[in-house]
């Protein structure tokens, strides 16, 4: 009979801890050879070492536990390296995403502001629209709106005649304040696609484009709401605001060519020039 190590043994051995062991375990990820049945203590062969390096290395490199679970367990190779290849490229986005960051930081600390703005006005009619709402957390946000829209896409089909512009979204003011709130993901759609329920949001706005990382786009959101509190034109209620993707990562996987409508609710647009 093969030697069996205790769990203390094997995560010595490993450089696994303990806690992660019981834990793949209660996934199934990586079962002990035997448990005793009468203390329950759990060991492992020395065959299994090489599994448990493998998920620790996985989980070095941020794999979730359920894409783990699906390189371990494929008997189709091909399923296994579209998990892997696509895990990779997730981690691309996010060195990119932190390069940016790094970049954004530093020109702060070096005085740099808001970035200068040409803002249009406009005025938001009533339309209609291919749409989800739903109470979503900030830091999932940034999942739940890609995949919504994914799926709003993917019901539309390919009828272009059906679209009437580019896909949004709508964030509540309790979104920004609480960090938790309604959003709205979009496509709207012409009036030939038959379709009543209203994107929100409308009336007069004051309009800036970002062009660039999404991570950036905080900083085009303080300068156009300080280009709107400046000028007196801000309104007091707990206005919704509205992002238009002109080209988004659906288009493009560069994120710098990422282009952002952002539309700011003012009270009146009158005596300014509407685009």
């Amino acid at each position: 009979m093969a030697a069996l190590l205790s769990i203390g043994e094997f995560s010595r051995m490993t450089h696994v801890s303990v806690k992660a062991l019981r834990h793949y375990h209660d996934l199934g990820l990586l079962c002990p050879a035997r448990i005793d049945p009468g203390s329950g203590y759990r060991f492992y062969a020395t065959a299994q070492a090489p599994t448990a390096q493998l998920i620790r290395r996985f989980r070095d490199l941020g794999m979730p536990l359920d894409q783990v679970k699906v390189v371990l367990t494929a008997t189709d190779p091909t399923v296994r390296e579209e998990v892997i290849a696509g895990h990779l490229r997730s981690m691309e986005r996010q060195l990119e995403q932190t390069r940016t960051a790094v970049a954004s930081l530093r020109q702060l600390l070096e005085g740099g502001g808001s970035p200068a703005l040409d803002v249009a006005f406009r005025t938001l009619a009533g339309a209609s629209a291919l749409l989800v709402s739903a109470r979503v957390a900030w830091d999932e946000a940034f999942q739940w709106l890609p995949d919504t829209l994914a799926d709003l896409r993917r019901e539309l089909g390919s009828d272009s005649d059906l679209r009437a512009g580019p896909d949004g979204a709508v964030y509540s003011a309790e979104f920004f304040e609480s960090h938790i709130g309604e959003v709205t993901a979009f496509i709207p759609l012409s009036a030939s696609a038959g379709h009543s329920c209203p994107i929100g949001a409308e009336g007069p706005v004051a309009v800036a484009v970002h062009r660039g990382s999404l991570g950036e786009l905080d900083r085009t959101y303080t300068a156009l709401g300080s280009f709107v509190a400046e000028r007196g034109l801000g309104s007091r209620e707990r206005t919704a605001i509205r992002e238009n993707y002109l080209v988004s990562r659906f288009d493009t996987d560069d994120e710098q060519a990422l282009v952002t409508e952002l539309c700011w609710p003012v009270l009146s647009t009158r005596g300014q020039k509407e685009s």
